[in-house]
């Protein structure tokens, strides 16, 4: 019995490792190796997957369950589909559906996640990544409601750059989600750089709710851990 624990301990502790390597070198891709290839379809299809790396070893990693693949594959493959055909058929709507399946992906990531932080008995590895990995999810999901905002109500915001399907297209999809995710994570962080503006009334709404649970959520986590310790310091004494 003995041993058969200890073999669990170190499976897991492999996925454990696996997850944070997936997670890091999707992080690195999307914020430092993505922006520097050349703007061409392939490279789009790198930022799309790193997106989908960081999610699904993330997840893994912390629940650690067969089924969050599935689900993952569930909701990824329509994204990466829908994704790929707004390009070849040249549609807004097509990239609207497919940002929709890797928004309430995202979702599920952080309801997940946020359920293991909230149910966790002591500090460990496992609750402080998993708040790491909710913010940056966070950022991401913001993202995508300002893109797909952005999408549906041109002009919604200034300073974010023009999306269509000329000449330059993919220049114009790379501008503003990278755009997007900067300004995503400049307001979860209450920076406010002004130079990229909401203008019509959901943005600004989409804004405010942002900037509202960047704070909370840092209470809660700052919460979470004093509670935790104090338990644990209660019980040791």
């Amino acid at each position: 019995m003995h041993i058969g624990t200890h073999e669990f301990c170190i499976h897991r502790n492999k996925w454990r490792v696996a997850g944070f390597l997936g997670s890091f070198f999707a992080i690195m891709a999307i914020f430092f190796i993505v922006p520097i290839f050349e703007k061409n379809f392939y490279t789009h299809l790198l930022l799309q997957f790193s997106f989908i790396l960081l999610i699904l070893s993330t997840i893994y990693m912390i629940d650690g369950k067969q089924t969050i693949l599935i689900t993952g594959l569930f909701f990824m493959i329509p994204y990466i589909y829908f994704d790929s055909l707004s390009f070849q058929q040249h549609s807004l709507f097509y990239m609207v559906v497919a940002h929709g399946f890797s928004l309430v992906f995202t979702m599920l990531a952080i309801v997940v996640l946020m359920r293991k932080i909230l149910h966790a008995s002591q500090v460990n590895a496992d609750l402080i990544f998993g708040a790491l990995m909710v913010y940056l999810l966070s950022g991401i999901l913001w993202a995508n409601f300002y893109l797909i905002e952005n999408i549906l109500s041109p002009g919604s915001f200034q300073g974010s750059g023009i999306l269509n399907f000329d000449s330059t297209a993919f220049l114009g999809i790379y501008e503003q989600q990278f755009n997007f995710l900067y300004y995503s994570f400049a307001t979860l962080a209450t920076l406010g750089m002004g130079d990229i503006t909401p203008l019509n009334h959901l943005a600004k709404s989409l804004t405010a709710m942002e900037a509202i649970f960047g704070q909370l959520f840092v209470a809660i986590i700052i919460a979470k851990l004093v509670s935790v310790w104090w338990q644990v310091t209660d019980i040791k004494s």
